[in-house]
């Protein structure tokens, strides 16, 4: 909770701690008098003296005096691995840190004891500079050194023991840390350096009461001040922050915790109810009559497709507070981290504040207000087309449903149909209907195959494909609402939470929803099928595919081709794929729309899968008609005109 600010304090303050400890408490004799009589027993009684002498005058901090008796020493013993380790920690104290390291290493090489491995993994993170920071490679080497320590130690030495748990610090090995400050505090429960460490592990822990006894414990064990001190502080700023801050609410913490991972569920539930509707759905099409065209079979699970579509569009609306607060939480935690840090970019800090702000707003923004519903192309009159709106309402009859109430032209190659009026109207199949005729889709438009496609149309009219579907509608429009707002204010970021969701909830909602869109589409095309033939529909189906590609080939190149040289554009509609290479290069890709898999984030299930799934339909035996849709039109010159200006001033600039 509170770790890594006293971690950081606890650094800042004690990083020689290994090195400081001989102050800490005073030398033990049972310790320090072998190793004087160690000395003796290869000199003389001088020079143990004056080892001795260093030492205290070292412990003083009186570093000159140190270095010179430490030197006279070694000049007797050179290979004396107590005097070349303390004359390198008298070095790094006067700021000769390589000469330092040296002595230390090869105080090490002498003999690899406890206080040799000590003496070297102190020396590694030390200087004389306060605000030193060693290396990741020193650090590193530190704590393994101390680690043998402690170990070879049997887990004992108070100087390994402190000296590991600062490199631990330092290299933010946190649960290790506490690991070590536990059994540091079995080992050694009269350590003032034991009860210091165990005293952060609890305020981590949130057991502020016990720390500051626990340091209280330490400090009458003999830690100095300078040290208790920041640790205390920290504890006092930890206790207040609690009180104004989150800890005055801790009781909300786990429902709050609980209520999202909750909602998190819930969406991973919706994903995989919607990945086992879809699969379910493909294997009832694979095994169904193809001549039922009244959906009998598959009914039931059409009325859960509805119930899961509503259920997901709800649980959309519903997951907006959940992340606003994820919002709201994650821009908090990345301001207080970087203030935690001691170190602010205003520029980062502003742009998480902004982005935070923005997805708030756009977020808010949809559940008020509703996108406006515009109606595609213009109204075709009867009079335009009088044979065409017989032979629609013709379609209708035969397929036993109402006819179209209006007929809409676009300049593309659109060929669908939807309801427009009141939720009420239609549920009771009062809406209006519109049949949407992209003019481009009707060059050599065969009536027959014409007829076909249109019953398929009207199949998804009397199945009431169109009758719900508002509140997907409605979702799918809000989302892409508000990605594009946050695309165009460029905060689509990595650490937009609310733009991630967007993305997410709507790989979710395209996989339910489309899965729905498949069962839809076959079932229309069985109704296509059965009034007029599988071969009829087949012929349908594959011109509506390749008038797709050829328009759009030659819309491209006639529009480069006028923009380029600053004229007027031709008539697009009269044109048609000329040279052999660009009409090989339309065949492949026609080739390989028609043949490519269905997957799980098409909206209808490929041509190829369509046709297969209409094979055994029997058909009505209806006597087919001659003629291009374009002899039911009075004035094709005239349709064609307006929506090949209506192209070019949509695409020419202004």
């Amino acid at each position: 909770m509170y770790y890594r600010y006293f971690s950081r304090i606890v650094i800042a303050v004690c990083f020689l701690t290994a090195f400081a400890a001989a102050q800490l408490p005073a030398r033990d004799p049972n310790i320090e008098g072998p190793v004087v009589e160690s000395l003796r027993k290869i000199t003389d009684d001088d020079t143990a003296s004056k080892f001795v002498a260093a030492t205290d005058a070292m412990d003083k901090r009186d570093y000159e005096t140190a270095i010179g008796l430490y030197e006279e020493v070694l000049k007797k013993a050179p290979n004396f691995d107590g005097a070349l380790r303390r004359l390198g920690y008298v070095y790094i104290a006067v700021g000769r840190r390589p000469e330092g390291l040296d002595l230390t290493g090869k105080a090490l090489a002498q003999e690899r004891s406890v206080p040799n491995l000590v003496g070297r993994a102190a020396s590694l993170v030390s200087s004389d500079k306060p605000d030193y920071q060693p290396s990741y490679a020193d650090r590193t080497e530190a704590m393994s050194l101390s680690r043998e320590a402690w170990e070879k130690s049997g887990k004992t030495d108070e100087d390994a023991a402190s000296l590991l748990a600062e490199t631990l610090l330092m290299s933010t090995k946190h649960a290790e840390f506490k690991d070590l400050a536990r059994a540091f505090r079995r080992a050694k429960p009269e350590s003032a350096r034991a009860a210091y460490y165990y005293a952060m592990v609890l305020a981590d822990e949130g057991e502020l009461n016990a720390a500051e006894a626990e340091l209280g414990r330490s400090r009458k064990l003999g830690a100095p001040e300078e040290m208790v001190s920041p640790l205390a502080m920290a504890i006092a700023e930890g206790r207040d922050s609690e009180y104004l801050g989150l800890g005055r609410f801790r009781s909300l913490v786990y429902p709050v915790i609980g209520l999202v991972l909750a909602w998190a569920l819930g969406l991973a539930a919706l994903f995989l109810i919607g990945r086992h509707l879809s699969q379910k759905t493909m294997r009832a099409i694979e095994t169904s009559d193809p001549n039922d065209i009244t959906g009998e079979a598959q009914s039931s699970l059409k009325k859960i497709y509805r119930r899961v579509v509503s259920i997901a569009g709800i649980y959309y609306y519903v997951s907006q507070p959940f992340v606003i607060f994820l919002v709201v939480f994650f821009t908090a935690a990345v301001v207080l981290f970087f203030l935690w840090i001691g170190r602010i970019p205003i520029g980062f800090i502003l742009g998480v504040l902004f982005v935070g702000a923005a997805s708030i707003f756009y977020m808010v923004k949809s559940l008020i207000t509703r996108a406006k519903i515009d109606d595609p192309g213009r109204p075709l009159t009867e009079a335009e087309a009088p044979e065409l709106w017989h032979l629609v309402r013709n379609v209708a009859e035969i397929v036993k449903t109402r006819p179209v109430n209006e007929i809409r032209i676009t300049p593309g190659t659109d060929l669908a149909v939807y309801e427009r009026g009141s939720f009420r109207q239609k549920m009771s199949d009062q809406a209006d209907r519109i049949l949407i005729l992209g003019i481009a889709v009707l060059n050599d438009f065969d009536q027959n195959a014409f007829r076909a496609v249109l019953a398929h149309e009207y199949g998804h009219f009397s199945n009431r494909d169109t009758a719900g579907g508002d509140i997907a509608y409605r979702v799918n429009t809000d989302i892409v609402r508000i990605a594009e707002s946050m695309v165009a204010s460029q905060t689509n970021t990595y650490y937009n939470i609310g733009f991630h969701f967007l993305r997410l909830f709507y790989f979710l909602f395209r996989r339910i929803t489309h899965g729905a869109s498949r069962l839809q589409e076959v079932l229309a095309d069985r109704v296509a099928a059965y009034h007029f033939g599988p071969d009829s529909f087949r012929a349908g189906l594959s011109h509506v595919i390749r008038r797709q590609f050829e328009f759009v080939h030659v819309a491209d190149k006639e529009i480069n081709a006028a923009l380029g040289s600053n004229r007027a554009f031709a008539n697009i509609y009269e044109m048609s794929v000329g040279e052999d290479s660009e009409r090989r290069k339309i065949e492949e890709e026609i080739e390989k729309a028609f043949n490519e898999e269905t997957t799980e984030d098409d909206t209808h299930p490929s041509p190829r899968d369509r046709f297969r799934y209409i094979e055994g339909a029997r058909g009505s035996g209806m006597e087919p008609l001659p003629g291009n849709v374009w002899d039911l039109f009075t004035n094709r010159e005239s349709l064609t005109t307006e929506m090949n200006s209506l192209i070019e001033k949509l695409v020419r600039p202004t």
